[in-house]
Formats: structure tokens, sequence, C-alpha cells
């Protein structure tokens, strides 16, 4: 078992009392450990963190997680260096000069999906372990249960069971994180206490997501309680359900969607496909990626007919946990506007969500910062990561400002 003892755990309500008023056995541990950084002189807020970087470096469940980015940062050096050699080599014939190219390519595409793994990486790291002291000297509580945690394959049967989970889903919510209403998901839970955490920040350079699954752990508990925030489908599912529509080019439709900020594509691995990131030819494909389900059925309750039936589009039975209209038959097409309604709202109205974006923009026009919509749109779009389009459309039929 291990020695380890978190210092942001056992400082958990001293951060922000001075050195001189912190009990004894803690005013060592800063003497000691902390040293030469002078406590006095941080910020409660600076201390946290400094205390998060020492748990994070002598924490054996992030050993894993420390040899990984050593290595991963040798390689980019490496391959930098590699490529600055490719660089200065002379090409006396066209056949070396056509090996220089494709060889300076392939360097540069591997520092590209790695600089996007770097890019990816959480950098959430918190101890799992408890306060060793508290600030009123009351006497530590009784040890908590031991933590228990279910492997993939039973955690997976159970989700399904209960939600209609599909593993696709389970990769995006394991993506997002529980602080976006997904879930976490651990490696070595049979042998190591407390496991590392599943990312998968590791297995950039390959597009398949569900193979990893394979290794994870859960949480006994997180399975049992775990409600999402968001259902998903993938993009071949996609392309194959708005195919059925008569007279629809699945793809380009699903692009346009994308292109107006109303369809997010999401890849596990690489955060997104080529249908947001054209320019990477070797990110995954529009196939591969996962949609919202909310974002799905808002589009069709507004850009269809709604008569999803009549169109062989049954499919969303088992989504049915996103949101179940007290009144509207199940399966039925009022259920099914009713449904995309509810969950698109939800989605829609968090911070960030393209109603709030909507009204960002317009309280900036409404300042009377820009005297053209147009130019309010150009100029504002990137901030508020939307489209020129849609930032354009937001501003339509909205007054000029007082």
């Amino acid at each position: 078992m291990s020695t380890f003892d978190s210092l942001t755990w056992a400082f958990e309500d001293w951060f922000d009392t001075p050195l001189s008023g912190l009990p004894d056995t803690l005013r060592q541990r800063v003497e000691k450990e902390l040293a030469p950084m002078a406590w006095d002189s941080l910020s409660a807020d600076r201390r946290r963190s400094v205390a998060l970087q020492l748990d994070y470096q002598h924490d054996p469940a992030t050993a894993q997680d420390q040899k990984f980015w050593w290595d991963f940062f040798e390689r980019v050096d490496d391959l930098n260096n590699q490529v600055a050699a490719w660089e200065v080599v002379a090409t006396p014939a066209a056949a070396d000069l056509a090996l220089k190219e494709s060889r300076l390519a392939e360097l540069k595409q591997q520092l590209a999906r790695m600089d996007a793994q770097k890019r990816l990486a959480r950098g959430d790291y918190y101890p799992e372990r408890k306060p060793s002291l508290t600030k009123d000297g009351a006497p530590l509580a009784e040890p908590a249960p031991a933590i228990r945690y279910v492997a993939y394959p039973k955690a997976m049967q159970q989700l399904t069971a209960r939600l209609g989970a599909t593993p696709e889903e389970l990769a995006a919510w394991i993506f997002y994180g529980p602080k976006l209403g997904g879930i976490t998901a651990y490696v070595n839970a049979n042998e190591l206490d407390p496991p590392p955490r599943f990312s998968y920040s590791y297995f950039v350079g390959t597009s398949d997501y569900i193979a990893p699954l394979m290794a994870c752990w859960f949480k006994v508990e997180d399975i049992d309680q775990f409600a999402p925030a968001d259902r998903y489908m993938t993009g071949s599912a996609l392309i194959e359900r708005w195919g059925q529509r008569p007279g629809l080019k699945a793809v380009a439709f699903i692009q346009a969607k994308i292109e107006e900020s109303r369809l997010a594509d999401i890849h596990p691995i690489y955060g997104g496909t080529r249908g947001t990131f054209s320019e990477h030819a070797d990110w995954p494909p529009l196939e591969a990626g996962l949609f919202p389900l909310a974002h799905v059925l808002q589009i069709e309750a507004e850009d269809f007919d709604g008569d999803f039936e009549a169109a062989g589009l049954g499919k969303t039975e088992v989504f049915e946990s996103v949101g179940q209209p007290d009144q509207a038959v199940v399966g039925s097409a009022e259920w099914r506007s009713q449904n995309a309604q509810i969950a698109a709202n939800a989605l829609h109205d968090k911070p960030g969500g393209s109603r709030d974006k909507q009204n960002q923009i317009r309280t900036i026009w409404a300042s009377g910062k820009y005297s053209s919509r147009n130019v309010c749109a150009e100029q504002e779009c990137a901030g508020l990561n939307m489209s020129y389009d849609a930032a354009r459309k937001a501003l339509t039929n909205i007054p000029d400002p007082s």
C-alpha cells in the first residue's frame, strides 16, 4: 500500500492561513516539502496550485501518466531534430527531392497529431486522498469503505440494460468527463489503489475509440447512479438516418449543419472529425464521429416536415431517457417532436450553448459598438465560437441600438 500523503488534502482547510497559524504538523510539512517557497508570500490559490503540482509528482497513481508525457516530449524533440536534419539535406536529383519532401511531410504530420494530442490533455489531476487534519481539530472520521470498481464488460451491460447505452456513447461520456455530464474511467483498478484515470489522449494515431474501452474500469457507484447529460449517435448511423429522406444528400446536409453551428461532431481521440477539421486529411472521417442526439432531433423538428415515421426514421426509441413527455404516445410523431424540443432546449440553454451565443451577440449589437450588423457578426463571431452565418442570422430583425 502506498505511503503517499497528499499535500492538497492535508492543507484543504488551511490554504488561507498564514504560516504562524498552521498546526505544528502542517508547519513542519511546509518547511520540509515546500521549501524554498515562502508560504506567506503566496496567495491561497497559489499555495493550492503548488500543492497540486507536488502531489502530481509524488502520487503513485500518476506514475504511468508521468512516464507517458516524459516519453511524449522526448519523441517531440526527436521529431523536431529529424525535421531540422532533413530540411538541410541536399537534393541533387529529383528522386532525392521527392524523398526529402515525403519524409518531411510524414514527420510534420506526426508532429501535428502530437500537438493535437497535447491540446486534448485534460490537466485536471486531483489526488484521491482524504484530509489528514481538520481545521477545528475534530477527530478524523472512520476510514471510508474501500471503493469498488467494475470492469468494462459488466459496466457496459448495466448501462445498456438501464439506459439503452451503446459503447460509442460511453466513449463520448468518458471523453467529456463528469464536469460536462459524462463519466470517469480508470485503468488497472484490479491492482492499483487508487487506479490511474483513463484518458483518450494516449491513443492519438488511431481512430478506433472502442478498443481502448476494453481496459477500462469504473466505480460501481458511478455506474449505478450515472445519468447522462446528452445522448449520441454515430456519424454512419446519422448518414443512414438522414439518407432515407427523399432528395436529401446526407453528408452534404450534415456538413451544412456543422457550418451553421447547429450540429457538433466529436471524436473521443481527436476531438473532432474532418467534418469540422477538413484541413486535416489524416483525421477520422465524418462517419466515425459522434453527434449529440439533441442536435439531431432539433434539426429534424425545425428543418424536416416532422413526420419522421413516414420517412422511415423510427430509430430513437433507445434514447427515451433523454426526456419523455407525459401526454404523447412513446414513438409517435408527436412524442418525437416534443422530445426534440426538450432535448434541444436542455442543450442549447446551457452556458455556451447556441441560445447563449445568440444572446451575447445581440447584447454586443445593442451596445452600439457597431453601425452594421454585417460588421458586428464578422468581428465578433470568432470570439463567440460561432460561424459568421449563425452570428448574422442571430441579428436578423433585431432593432437598431437605441
